[in-house]
């Protein structure tokens, strides 16, 4: 049992039972369940459309990579907002929802969220890469080692979050209210220590620092590009027609990912430092002494994330003729004109 926090006990009925409800019903089960449920179109869509184009890209695989991580953080999203609706959890059900749903899916959103933070900062990092040695890039990120880097990803944010699964376990227990067996949530003696692990490596270094580092490599992304985009202008002569080209098609490769991670900065700020604050104040967890506040603020984290991994089709219909003219062609039947 966490002891209140005497200095900031005037905050803890902020947001009462019932005006919790209302807003977890509103953000959480109405208006990120749609989200979520056009976000996983979206990603299908993307899926396909970036399977046709093929993967002899080292771009078009990190797309595709970010595309599925997006899609399976939806699909738990949208299971999540199945949870926390009034008449989901009120009926007679084998289970208790609310508490099932971290384990099913609260901890597999965090996995599919962390690999999605780690791939945008991939695919920022190899687009500076294009821009600061163009005639290396690619014997640097060829799509051989892309893929490879690609499953790594899954593979060590995926391994990050065993010690909080070793903690917890779901188990069929008896119900005497009920008279009936429900599947619950189950916890070990070593339970605090196992998240508390977990908490550090997953929540606040990988989150921290993937955070950071896609920050500094759009702002990167932008000063190469745009000291590029001058010293083009500056000693084009003869072959002005051909060195605008290179110059347009260099700016809109880097315009699209840097609206893919300006997108990802602002809805990811939100979760990072919610992060950072429950390493000040041990009393922000779901268990603690601001459960209303602390279950409030994240739904709205919750709703900016599934922002984040549902509008990127936008971005790529916009920014990219390839996949607009494979986008038309397959689902609208009609050429790019």
């Amino acid at each position: 049992m966490t002891t209140p926090s005497p200095s900031g006990s005037q905050y803890a009925n902020i947001v009462s039972d019932e005006q919790f409800i209302i807003v977890q019903v509103v953000t959480g089960a109405v208006i990120t369940g749609i989200l979520s449920l056009f976000g996983v179109a979206s990603n299908i869509i993307n899926i396909v459309v970036f399977a046709k184009q093929g993967f002899q890209d080292s771009m078009n695989i990190s797309l595709m990579g970010l595309a599925v991580s997006d899609l399976f953080s939806l699909l738990t999203t949208m299971w999540l907002s199945i949870c926390v609706n009034p008449l989901f959890y009120n009926s007679e059900l084998p289970f208790h929802p609310n508490d099932i749903m971290n384990l099913t899916g609260g901890i597999p959103h965090i996995i599919c969220v962390k690999i999605a933070t780690f791939i945008t900062a991939f695919i920022t990092f190899e687009r500076c890469l294009c821009i600061a040695v163009p005639l290396k890039v690619k014997t640097i990120i060829t799509p051989g080692r892309t893929k490879t880097i690609i499953i790594s990803i899954y593979i060590a944010m995926s391994a990050l979050m065993i010690p909080y699964c070793l903690g917890s376990r779901l188990e069929w227990v008896f119900d005497f209210n009920r008279n009936a067996t429900v599947l619950i949530t189950t916890y070990t003696a070593e339970r605090e220590m196992l998240e508390a692990i977990t908490f550090l490596t997953q929540g606040v270094f990988a989150t921290t620092f993937s955070f950071v580092f896609v920050i500094c490599c759009t702002i990167v992304l932008i000063v190469k590009l745009n000291s590029k985009t001058k010293w083009r202008q500056a000693t084009a002569t003869k072959s002005d027609r051909a060195t605008e080209g290179v110059g347009v098609k260099d700016q809109k490769v880097v315009k699209m990912v840097t609206f893919i991670a300006s997108i990802f900065i602002v809805c990811a700020l939100p979760s990072t430092l919610l992060f950072l604050y429950m390493v000040i104040d041990i009393d922000f967890r779901i268990d603690g002494f601001y459960k209303n506040i602390y279950l409030v603020i994240w739904s709205l984290a919750f709703l900016t994330e599934t922002v984040n991994s549902s509008v990127n089709i936008f971005v790529y219909l916009k920014m990219s003729s390839k996949y607009r003219a494979v986008f038309m062609k397959t689902f609208l039947n009609k050429k790019e004109k």
